[in-house]
């Protein structure tokens, strides 16, 4: 079953570039580099029902893939907390996709009062969670240097350096998503792996 739920995690990063993607097709005009990504779900957007359920979809799928991090994580971790706490952000970055396509900018709860950025620390939960897990080196890094870049690129879009402005604040948006979604799709298909060979080796033990 953890399995299973993983595979929706590996889902969730392609259907979000998906619907952005052919939302900005629907859109002529449309700018990745100075418009935020929400404007493709505004009331003044064409088809702005199709953004609404590839967001939602996303969300829907990331909460599914955070009880699979939970799950397979509390397999291959030592302890209850960290998995617990790294399913708990991933799902609270899917229950904040639900929202922003149920209530479009600019209502307030468009961006689910911040709820998002927990997922700001779910890479390095699950560093920490598999950090006595030798056999897992390239997924670690790869989640430090998640936890790093993601970090530095929110710090500049909430003002820290003074280098977003309004003329390329798309594109700095798109820069941190690459930074901040892709790596629950690459986790998620890492740990899935893991957890094949190791039911391999229980079944290979058994027989």
């Amino acid at each position: 079953m953890d399995r299973l739920l993983l595979k929706f995690g590996i889902a969730a990063p392609i259907l979000y570039f998906a619907t952005v993607i052919v939302c900005s097709l629907l859109n002529p005009g449309y700018s990745q580099v100075s418009q935020y990504v929400s404007e493709l779900g505004a009331a003044t957007a064409k088809r702005p029902d199709v953004f609404a359920v590839g967001i939602m979809a996303t969300g829907a799928f990331a909460i599914i893939a955070g009880l699979g991090f939970g799950f397979g994580l509390r397999r291959k971790a030592r302890g209850l907390i960290l998995p617990l706490l790294t399913a708990a952000t991933v799902i609270a970055w899917g229950v904040s996709m639900v929202m922003g396509g149920l209530y479009p900018m600019p209502d307030p709860r468009h961006g689910a009062y911040g709820l998002g950025l927990a997922i700001q620390a779910a890479p390095l939960l699950m560093f920490l969670a598999i950090g006595g897990r030798p056999d897992m080196t390239g997924l670690k890094t790869f989640l430090l240097m998640i936890f790093l870049a993601s970090g530095a690129l929110l710090a500049a879009m909430m003002g820290v350096g003074h280098v977003v402005h309004a003329a390329q604040v798309g594109l700095w948006q798109r820069a941190y998503a690459l930074a901040s979604i892709p790596w629950i799709g690459v986790a998620a298909a890492c740990l899935d792996q893991g957890l094949a060979r190791k039911d391999r080796k229980d079944r290979a033990a058994k027989a």
